[in-house]
């Protein structure tokens, strides 16, 4: 345990004064924090109470860090110039969405419900020749499903490929 003369407690309590944090004092002298903290517990009349801020100070800080953090932002970020005429302006055009070939997935022996129709226990492949569109009255399995799945279980090994464990190639 080191003896701290009364000249080296002056100079800490005068960083302190001047508005540095323990860990920047210990820094500066070799020590912990800790032992920064006890020597300013033992010594209060050099080393002054620091006022703590309210829960509005702390808040209003917090806000204007926040603005601050926004403005800086803002000012960084580069704004596309805006197109001056119609010819400059991006055409776009809907694209419909289209179906794979999925009619030889099909059942035999199993009617179509439309999509629109399936529930949430019906099978919602969707069966249709490649090129359509879809829509709500697109043609589905609709056979029942067990419950979490979206298809039938003869669908749901179609669409699904079990796990098969692998031997590495090396």
């Amino acid at each position: 345990m080191k003896h701290w003369d009364r000249q080296e407690i002056e100079a800490m309590a005068a960083m302190r004064r001047d508005g540095k944090a323990l860990t920047a004092i210990a820094k500066a002298w070799g020590v912990s924090r800790m032992v920064v903290a006890g020597i300013a517990r033992r010594n209060p009349d050099l080393f002054p109470v620091r006022e703590r801020k309210t829960e509005a100070e702390k808040a209003a800080a917090i806000e204007a860090e926040r603005k601050a953090k926004a403005a800086r932002l803002l000012a960084k970020r580069k704004k596309k110039p805006a197109p001056t005429t119609a010819i400059d302006a991006p055409i776009r055009r809907q694209v419909p969405i289209e179906a794979y070939d999925t009619q030889h997935m099909q059942l035999p022996g199993s009617p179509t419900v439309p999509f629109i129709d399936c529930g949430e226990f019906r099978c919602r492949l969707v069966l249709t020749p490649g090129g359509e569109r879809l829509g709500p009255d697109a043609p589905c399995c609709g056979r029942p499903v067990a419950e979490g799945a979206a298809y039938c279980p003869e669908h749901q090994k179609l669409m699904y490929r079990p796990y098969e464990r692998r031997t590495p190639a090396w």
